[in-house]
């Protein structure tokens, strides 16, 4: 009878052990799973810590542009190149600011994980904490960038428009201007030239007699008109027109407006006389004695 409960004593602290064993396998793996899940938290606190320094540097970069654009003066030509380079500013705000949503959303995901854990880990989720204030901060400082930069580029896209307008206006204006100095032009380089017999220019209206003669005493000469008829003129451009031909090669022509043989070539007589074309070679000095060329036929 002894010999039989001692046997079931050892049978009891054979079970127990077994259990024993059990509960130690499976706390030794719940320490290990722990542990693995407390690696994993810790690297992708690591990563935030990269994430959040990369995220300041973004920021950074965004504010020297920014700074940089406020401290330059573009004019006029250059405004259109300010708001392009404002809204690339733009852009990288923008940028940030999603990837600062996705951390955020990382974050809280990693807290809800460490928050379930059979073993909580009070350091982790304080620095979840403190990651999670330091992304607010950037956010707010984001958006505060990106409301300026939409409020810059809001100012600049109306004083764009204003200034295409005046560039509008002023292009009408110097279209008008332009076509005044060709028209001015045009009018300052047209001159007049006549050519004929004595009987001719006077029939015409283009020269007259002054002067009188008594017998052998006084004499008369030919004067362009007073009021010459234009009609009996040729109109020329003086800067395109440097040669005039002459009505007969065989005759000789005498100026008899007040322009100086001095500024002709070609077949000149001594006394001024042209034959076969009239040659000028300084158009400017040549007409500014007169508009208007009387050329009488010997």
């Amino acid at each position: 009878m002894r010999h039989v409960a001692f046997l079931m004593v050892i049978a009891a602290a054979a079970v127990g052990c077994d259990r024993n064993q059990a509960r130690l396998a499976q706390a030794l793996a719940e320490s290990r799973a722990a542990e693995a899940q407390k690696d994993s938290l810790l690297t992708e606190i690591l990563e935030t810590t990269q994430f959040v320094s990369d995220l300041n540097s973004e920021l950074a970069k965004a504010k020297a542009v920014s700074a940089s654009q406020e401290s330059s003066d573009p004019g006029m030509p250059g405004a259109q190149k300010d708001r392009e380079e404002r809204q690339e500013t733009l852009q990288r705000i923008q940028q940030v600011i999603a990837r600062l949503n996705e951390s955020e959303a990382k974050l809280t995901a990693t807290e809800n994980r460490i928050k379930n854990a059979k073993i909580r880990n009070a350091r982790l989720l304080a620095q979840i904490s403190t990651y999670k204030q330091t992304i607010d901060d950037l956010k707010t400082a984001a958006e505060q960038q990106r409301a300026e930069q939409e409020a810059i580029i809001a100012d600049q896209r109306t004083q764009i428009a204003s200034l295409s307008g005046q560039i509008d206006e002023l292009n009408v204006q110097t279209a008008s201007l332009r076509d005044t100095v060709g028209h001015l032009t045009r009018y300052k380089n047209r001159v007049y030239y006549a050519i004929g017999t004595k009987d001719e220019l006077i029939r015409n209206g283009v020269v007259t007699k002054e002067g009188s003669k008594f017998l052998i005493f006084g004499g008369t000469r030919l004067e362009p008109a007073r009021k010459p008829n234009l009609e009996a003129f040729t109109m020329i451009d003086k800067t395109q027109t440097l040669s005039i031909p002459l009505p007969r090669t065989d005759k000789k022509y005498r100026i008899v407006s007040r322009q100086s043989p001095e500024y002709l070539g070609g077949d000149l007589t001594e006394k001024g006389e042209v034959r076969g074309v009239l040659e000028i070679t300084s158009p400017e000095e040549f007409w500014s004695a007169s508009k208007y060329l009387i050329l009488v036929q010997k």
